[in-house]
């Protein structure tokens, strides 16, 4: 544990810390039709986490729980009113639409990253000078892996664990009724094949900057510093999961008689048992011309069109449509622009962006993201 003071205006308090007990159950479960080898159980108490479980028809389960500690001092910067809101468009939802799956802007960005790092994971390892297996040499690769799509269910058992955990002031992948997330993420209403989770924590006694604060989780996860098994690492990059669910919200958290202005985030990441695939994406304005969504550029209750379906992109400018028939799909947005999209059984999601005035980006891993 490291403790440190800084800030300005007067002292903020910094601390790290890493605590890790660990037990291994050698298995077998079967994901998605296939086999995988699974070892087994690690537990730990810790500022990140990660959990992943997998449900299969036959009699065998496995479960992954690693972490670490990761609090921070002063983040640069200034707050974030719209934390809760999003980037108000001057449309209002075109007829006939129905809304997509709700996100706030920071919960947007984060899906944002997740997709970018699933979708290039050599480049996401490189721009945090890592290997892609680094501290897990072999496990993991830069293949492509496929974007997953947001789900209101999902981010329900998200948000309302994250909130819980700031209100009552503990951490951990388990509620203080022993309610793990698949219990919760059933108890949201959805029927899953494969589910995990990654929790984070940040927070200051400083002046929190909410958007640099994401970021930085996003880079916590996925670095995995000191984590056996790079646990949260792995989760964020399974090619299994087709959807997350997300919540990042800010509150006060007392930890050890110390009360941090923080953020706390939760993933809960999923395939369903009716395995469905989707073509998800954002619309957006880049107004840094940097290649890449950041906070505040989405474009709200914009209309996106798949065949005959229409939606109105969420507050924060994402947007998903399932597709459950294989098939040859139109997608059109407002700007008339349109691409064909072709859905086979077996397919993996598309991840189809429109930037600007009428650029289409569709992303299956090969494509800037930057």
């Amino acid at each position: 544990m490291a403790i440190g003071r800084t800030g300005r205006g007067g002292p903020a308090i910094r601390r790290h810390a890493i605590l890790a007990e660990t037990r291994s159950i050698p298995g077998r479960i079967s994901i998605a039709g296939g086999q995988c080898n699974v070892q087994g159980l690690r537990r730990t108490m810790s500022n990140l986490r990660s959990r992943v479980f997998h449900r299969s028809v036959l009699p065998a389960l496995a479960v992954l729980l690693v972490g670490c500690d990761t609090m921070s001092g002063n983040l640069p910067g200034g707050t974030d009113p719209a934390q809760n809101g999003g980037l108000v468009s001057s449309e209002t939802p075109p007829p006939g639409s129905t809304p997509s799956v709700a996100a706030s802007l920071l919960e947007q960005l984060t899906l944002e990253r997740i997709n970018r790092a699933r979708l290039r994971p050599g480049p996401e390892a490189a721009r945090y000078g890592i290997a892609i297996d680094e501290g897990i040499p072999g496990q993991l690769s830069t293949t492509p892996k496929p974007a997953v799509a947001l789900n209101a269910a999902l981010s329900t058992a998200a948000r309302l664990h994250a909130q819980d955990m700031l209100a009552n002031d503990y951490f951990g992948h388990n509620n203080l009724s022993g309610k793990t997330p698949f219990d919760r993420i059933n108890a949201a209403g959805y029927a899953f094949t494969t589910a995990g989770e990654n929790l984070a924590w940040r927070g200051t006694t400083g002046n929190l900057d909410t958007v640099d604060g994401t970021e930085q989780q996003h880079e916590d996860l996925f670095v995995d510093t000191g984590i056996d098994g790079r646990g949260h690492r792995v989760t964020m990059l399974n090619r299994n999961f087709r959807e997350i669910g997300l919540a990042v919200v800010r509150g006060n958290f007392t930890r050890e008689g110390i009360t941090y202005d923080s953020l706390m985030q939760a993933q809960e990441y999923a395939t369903s048992l009716d395995d469905a695939v989707f073509v998800l994406g954002v619309v957006y304005n880049d107004a840094n011309m940097n290649a890449q969504y950041d906070h505040s550029e989405g474009i709200a209750n914009s209309s996106v069109r798949l065949d005959d379906v229409v939606k109105a992109t969420n507050i924060a400018g994402g947007y998903s449509f399932a597709v459950s028939a294989p098939g040859t799909y139109t997608l059109r947005f407002a700007s008339n622009a349109s691409v064909t999209v072709r859905i086979d059984f077996g397919s993996n999601n598309i991840k189809v962006d429109h930037v600007g005035a009428d650029t289409i980006i569709v992303n299956h891993g090969l494509g800037p993201l930057n």
